[in-house]
């Protein structure tokens, strides 16, 4: 019962995630030429894409399975690894560089918001979209001496380690070399990184309070259970 209520809870917080990244596309829309990172199937993508008013759709993906479905969608999709390859993109060609829950996956992170730099046009926009290391989901759990939820995907050998109240542990993996987490981040640690960088911080909008309704995520923004952060190329 406590899992399935738990579930409950994290389906809110995604939807009301999806919403804060619909407004924080229509910001900055039309977005022109719009890069998605990790675009999976693509399904997402075009959601993105339309939020943006995108007049081009480019994406890379790791798998060329999911790229395979990506171009079926007519997305112009790159294979190649995000964390450690130069992004098949050229200089300054794009309008808005979209993540949605992938630097968490990530290694080299400075290689991740340096490419977005490179590529992104002077005065546009990259949107990075994770899990919130400081939510109190996550502060609880380490009060236990338990795995932050959000780091309890570190081995792929299952699905979730390290927190007795995983929500997970019985799901399918669909992708299992890709669905680990390496590190979950702050607003301010992505925001002190990507200054190093030449980006501003726009917005920062919050989704997910467990176990309170999710909109008050975007209230209390440093303790949501995720955060959706608009940065600008200065």
């Amino acid at each position: 019962m406590i899992r399935k209520y738990l579930l409950s809870l994290y389906k809110n917080a995604e939807k009301q995630k999806e919403k804060s990244i619909r407004a924080a596309l229509a910001q900055i829309a039309p977005a022109g030429i719009f890069l998605d990172l990790g675009c999976a199937d693509g399904r997402k993508t075009l959601w993105w894409a339309k939020a943006a008013k995108a007049k081009k759709i480019l994406g890379i993906e790791i798998l060329r399975a999911a790229a395979k479905r990506d171009r079926a969608k007519n997305i112009d999709v790159f294979v190649a690894d995000i964390d450690k390859a130069k992004w098949p993109v050229q200089d300054s060609s794009v309008n808005c560089v979209f993540s949605n829950l992938l630097v968490e996956h990530l290694t080299d992170v400075d290689h991740f918001i340096s490419e977005s730099q490179r590529v992104l046009k002077k005065g546009d926009y990259t949107i990075v979209s994770t899990n919130n290391l400081a939510s109190w989901h996550n502060l609880i759990s380490l009060l236990f001496g338990w795995a932050p939820f959000d780091l309890t995907n570190s081995s792929p050998k299952v699905w979730s380690i390290g927190n007795p109240l995983v929500i997970h542990k019985q799901e399918k993996l669909f992708y299992p070399e890709t669905y680990i987490h390496k590190c979950v981040y702050t607003t301010r640690w992505l925001k002190e990184w990507y200054e190093l960088y030449g980006f501003k911080l726009i917005s920062v909008r919050g989704s997910g309070y467990y176990p309170l309704p999710a909109f008050l995520g975007n209230i209390d923004k440093t303790h949501a259970a995720f955060i959706t952060l608009t940065f600008k190329k200065v």
